[in-house]
């Protein structure tokens, strides 16, 4: 008879969680402006924007998605792909300043605010985790 393999599985890293949330928080909120962009422009916009400003809209969205699978890739391997939790971290960062400055001109909503408060706590949890996981590099 074959001996059976008990091999343990690799354990995942401390960070898996909360890396899989924030692919998620993005996946989620790139979706809701992508496929419903209507919804997302009353939710985040007190002004409504002409075609050209909802293309961008849209393409924006799309980046929001993609940058959620790769936060969901990177809490799979951690080690490998970190520059797109340091791109994200560096880019949440700037959203959240550009979307609070829109808001002070009463251009952005209150959700919007809420919404990218969340991102900024991102932003911190990720610029935590590229220092506490640095014997990868910073990239």
């Amino acid at each position: 008879m074959d001996s059976i393999d008990l091999r343990i599985k690799e354990k995942r890293s401390k960070y898996f969680i909360p890396l899989l949330i924030g692919a998620i928080w993005n996946i989620f909120f790139g979706s809701l402006g992508f496929f419903n962009l209507q919804l997302s422009n009353s939710l985040f916009f007190n002004l409504i924007t002409p075609e050209a400003k909802i293309i961008a809209n849209k393409t924006w969205w799309f980046v929001v998605i993609m940058a959620g699978i790769g936060y969901g890739i990177v809490a799979f391997a951690n080690h490998k792909y970190r520059f797109l939790v340091t791109i994200g971290a560096i880019g949440k960062m700037a959203f959240f300043f550009f979307v609070i400055y829109l808001w002070m001109g009463l251009i952005a909503t209150d959700f919007a605010a809420t919404v990218v408060f969340g991102d900024f706590v991102w932003a911190i949890y990720f610029f935590f985790f590229i220092f506490s996981t640095r014997e990868y590099g910073y990239l």
